[in-house]
């Protein structure tokens, strides 16, 4: 008897929780960016831009996302001259380098892997490994994963209508260029 009670209990439980996702489904990339203390100023970006929605739509998108101090070392005025209402093209522009739509996942990524951007131009991505670390009894290869020269500081970040990767620069789209990755 006891173990029916046990039984039905976690029943219920399952039936909650799946009641719940049902519900609330997982969170967009809108969502998990205004979660993500760390990407405020990409949140404030996005704003300025009017690219919220875009990112609360369907997708699948892959976002790679600068972080604060990416933003933050830029030249001096550019983030300021940016969120002015008069450089908005050009700050879209930027924000969809940004951009693949599709889902890439850092596993997916291999030695040199180009992808066109929602701005419409190229963006090289590339896996590199290394000899690894001891994890117990096995060694674990450790990849570095490049965004042009910008380094994927935390992959793989779900959300319902893509991915993020998080950035440690801002790529720009003319030249290849990263902004923002000095320490």
């Amino acid at each position: 008897m006891k173990a029916l009670k046990i039984v039905l209990l976690l029943l219920i439980s399952l039936a909650i929780l799946a009641a719940n996702s049902v519900l609330n489904p997982e969170k967009t990339i809108s969502d998990k960016v205004a979660e993500k203390e760390d990407l405020s100023t990409l949140l404030t970006a996005l704003e300025a831009a009017d690219l919220v929605e875009v990112f609360k739509s369907e997708g699948p998108y892959t976002v790679f996302a600068p972080t604060n101090k990416a933003f933050n070392n830029l030249p001096k005025g550019k983030l300021e001259s940016l969120l002015k209402a008069e450089n908005k093209e050009e700050l879209i522009k930027i924000l969809k380098y940004h951009v693949f739509a599709g889902k890439i996942h850092a596993g997916d990524i291999g030695e040199e892997t180009m992808i066109e951007t929602l701005e419409g131009t190229q963006l090289k991505l590339t896996a590199q490994s290394s000899a690894g670390e001891y994890m117990g009894d096995e060694v674990q290869a450790m990849n570095k994963v490049m965004v042009n020269n910008a380094i994927v500081i935390e992959a793989d970040i779900m959300a319902s209508n893509g991915v993020i990767h998080i950035i440690d620069g801002v790529v720009m789209p003319t030249d290849m260029e990263v902004l923002g990755a000095k320490d």
